[in-house]
């Protein structure tokens, strides 16, 4: 309502309309609770899911474009991933909204005893395995965080090359 409202008020005082880019917000990687600092939402749901949404503020919950390889694996293998659950599940999530639009498929790696590798096309079939317990939650977080590795590897070359921007950012987030 707040960008429509912007739009039309842009509109009419003679500015350019604002672009308005809505995205789901992430879950954070620990398990979700109820925000400490009031509600947000009539809705316990959405309350919860607001207050638990990635915030810089927490940066053990939230994967930043410029973590390393090892921070991302380290960060996931702690996240939450209750077992054939979906709803509040960060790493579902992360499968959903950022791997299968980039990738269009996830490989989740696993022991051969346990079937070995599996390969998913869509997340449909992924949330099918999960929840029937075909997918062990450590498999895949293994799995994500790969994932994640190969779609940030080109932000982390960018800045590898050209660190200004990043040292920056860096420092105005430690000055705030």
């Amino acid at each position: 309502k707040a960008h429509m409202l912007a739009r039309d008020a842009a509109e009419k005082m003679g500015w350019k309309k604002p672009v308005c880019l809505h995205t789901p917000l992430l879950l954070g990687l620990s398990k979700p609770e109820m925000p400490s600092g009031g509600r947000y939402d009539e809705d316990t749901r959405i309350n919860m899911r607001i207050g638990s949404k990635m915030s810089k503020s927490k940066p053990e919950s939230c994967i930043f474009v410029h973590d390393s390889p090892e921070v991302i694996r380290s960060k996931m293998k702690k996240a939450y991933c209750p077992p054939k659950q979906e709803e509040g599940n960060p790493v579902l999530e992360y499968a959903k909204y950022i791997i299968f639009p980039h990738l269009g498929e996830i490989e989740i790696p696993r022991p051969e005893k346990y079937g070995g590798p599996v390969t998913f096309e869509d997340y449909k079939a992924l949330r099918e395995a999960y929840l029937k317990g075909e997918i062990h939650p450590l498999d895949l977080k293994n799995g994500v965080a790969e994932a994640l590795i190969e779609i940030l590897e080109p932000i982390r070359e960018h800045f590898r090359r050209n660190p200004k921007p990043l040292m920056r950012m860096i420092q105005i987030e430690a000055t705030r």
